[in-house]
Formats: structure tokens, C-alpha cells, sequence
């Protein structure tokens, strides 16, 4: 279930799919609604990321839907964005190119 809701949230191809679970093979022991989700969900609203935009950051970097957003992602980006005084469309865009 976890996969098949993956792979629906993030419109991925099978194949998609196949090289992020060979990329991140943990990826297998995540709850999607418990652990997953929440992730994206906070990710694409902290980023204002569009649908497209969140398929693109998680294929390129897959580790991503591993980390919890309160405990590693949300401070990670909060002291990147001030310690560069960059406005959240600058770090929208450094993140996700």
C-alpha cells in the first residue's frame, strides 16, 4: 500500500518508482499516511512547491521523504534561508534545482 500511495501522490511511472525504491530501499518500511505524507505535504506548503515541482525534488533527491520536516527538514531550511538572508523564493529555488 505504501508504494501504490507513493506512487499515486507523486504521479510516478513505474519505473519512477523502481529507481527510487533502488535508490532508497527503506523507503519499503515507511507508513505513506504516518510518515510519508506529512512529509510532503509540509514540504510542498513550506516551499510553496507545485505538484510538479515536489515529483522533480523527490526524484532527484529520495532520501528526502525518509527525514521527519519538524526534526531535520523545517530547521535545515530555516537556518539555510537566514544565515543567507535569501527570501523563500530564492531558497524555493535552490532547493529545487
Amino acid at each position: 500500500p505504501t508504494l501504490n500511495a507513493l506512487q499515486d501522490h507523486l504521479k510516478l511511472s513505474d519505473d519512477e518508482l523502481r529507481k527510487m525504491i533502488l535508490s532508497l530501499p527503506s523507503i519499503i518500511n515507511l507508513n505513506f499516511y504516518n510518515n510519508i505524507k506529512p512529509t510532503l505535504n509540509a514540504l510542498q506548503n513550506r516551499l510553496k512547491l507545485s505538484d510538479d515541482e515536489l515529483r522533480k525534488l523527490t526524484r532527484t533527491l529520495p532520501a528526502i521523504i525518509s527525514l521527519n520536516f519538524n526534526d531535520n527538514i523545517e530547521p535545515t531550511l530555516d537556518i539555510l534561508q537566514h544565515r543567507l538572508k535569501i527570501s523563500d523564493l530564492e531558497l524555493k529555488k535552490m532547493v529545487v534545482t
